[in-house]
């Protein structure tokens, strides 16, 4: 008689995750694609119209970090659509919450981004009402908070 020899394969979360990894940014959707030919269709004239309430968003939440924690203590803006600014306080995950809890407003704990000690506030996605809201509420935040 012959002898049998099995191989077992160790299955691996890590090696399966890699290969969608692999896939995701050389193999866009179809739908990825169309979206991206319209948005090319559409010109910089689409964007031309979007910029101003983006730029009108943008001052509106750093004058209100600014005004709170001082212009040294806030960065970005140039390119991007947050900003961070350094915080007085070393526990920047339980500002956030008392931001959100006590003030309705939520930004990113620094800590998620790499920078421990700062928060991350987006503004590109509100309309300029909205928006001036919101900068109410960072500014009353915190001064609150910050003391």
């Amino acid at each position: 008689g012959g002898e049998t020899t099995t191989t077992t394969t160790t299955w691996s979360l890590q090696a399966e995750l890699l290969k969608v990894q692999d896939t995701i940014p050389i193999c866009p959707t179809i739908l990825s694609q169309h979206v991206a030919m319209g948005a090319l269709r559409a010109g910089r004239a689409w964007v031309d119209t979007k910029l101003g309430a983006v730029v009108e968003n943008q001052q509106m939440i750093r004058a209100a970090l600014v005004g709170a924690l001082g212009e040294e203590n806030v960065k970005g803006g140039q390119g991007a659509i947050y900003l961070f600014a350094k915080l007085p306080v070393a526990d920047d995950v339980a500002f956030v919450r008392a931001l959100a809890a006590d003030h309705g407003i939520v930004v990113i704990p620094g800590t998620s981004c790499g920078a421990p000690g700062h928060i991350r506030v987006s503004y590109a996605n509100l309309r300029p009402e909205a928006c001036k809201t919101a900068a109410a509420r960072l500014r009353e935040g915190l001064a609150v908070l910050v003391g």
